[in-house]
């Protein structure tokens, strides 16, 4: 198992406010790098404006010390993007959670899976602003009714697995009280990540008789050859665009 404090929230690009999207966003990464609880702050766009930001905290007061730079930043950001979506992933307390009602937040609470932090940092300098290196995707699914104890055996089996698989860095299963699902994987170059796909492959049947696939979304600037694997599920295709991973 593994510990997640931390949320995703997901907006749409206005208009002609890309330069103005791209300067608020350096503004808070770069105070975010000096704020020591803060550990990934990641921002991803895709060539039609859709936006992804991926927040992971060392713990609460972390979390509050961040939400004080969104506060300085919020009105410069609102003004360039449409927030449409949060996630809160992880066991957040109810302050955190009150602070965000208004984005009426999807609560997704670690159930299986792992994290090898050895590997977790990546940050690319590129003058003043900063970048970070991604190869992964994340897979959302509904619980099938009744199907609980059936989805747990099939997770269990590709978690065993995966952690034979050297370089899968990230393979974090998250479930909300309402069965939404969401699976977070992340790996270190392409063969490792054509390596945990014939994991999937030996466990699709049961899985997808278990869970109905609603979405994926491709982090990173995925290959051709990758991205038709997955072509059943139409994945978004989201590049980083700014932030770090310590």
């Amino acid at each position: 198992m593994f510990t997640n404090f931390g949320w995703i929230v997901e907006a749409k690009l206005k208009e002609g406010e890309l330069e103005n999207f791209k300067a608020v966003m350096h503004s808070q990464v770069n105070r975010a790098l000096n704020e020591k609880g803060t550990l990934n702050y990641q921002y991803y766009l895709s060539d039609a404006g859709d936006i992804l930001v991926y927040e992971r905290f060392a713990d609460a007061d972390a979390s509050h010390e961040h939400i004080e730079n969104w506060d300085a930043h919020a009105e410069r950001w609102i003004s360039a993007a449409d927030p449409t979506r949060m996630l809160h992933l992880g066991d957040l307390p109810d302050d955190v959670r009150e602070r965000h009602a208004s984005l009426a937040p999807t609560w997704l609470k670690p159930l299986a899976g792992f994290a090898r932090e050895e590997y977790e940092g990546s940050l690319i300098k590129n003058g003043n602003d900063t970048s970070f290196e991604n190869f992964g995707w994340i897979v959302e699914a509904k619980l099938n009714q009744g199907q609980f104890e059936a989805f747990k055996e099939v997770m269990n089996s590709q978690v065993a697995r995966a952690k034979t698989e050297e370089g899968t860095l990230n393979y974090q299963y998250y479930l909300s009280d309402e069965g939404d699902i969401l699976v977070y994987e992340r790996f270190r170059d392409l063969e490792a990540s054509f390596i945990h796909i014939e994991n999937w492959n030996d466990h699709a049947e049961r899985w997808i008789a278990a869970a109905t696939p609603t979405r994926m979304v491709h982090l990173g600037d995925l290959p051709q050859e990758l991205r038709e694997m997955h072509a059943s599920l139409s994945p978004l295709l989201l590049k980083p665009l700014g932030g770090f991973a310590k």
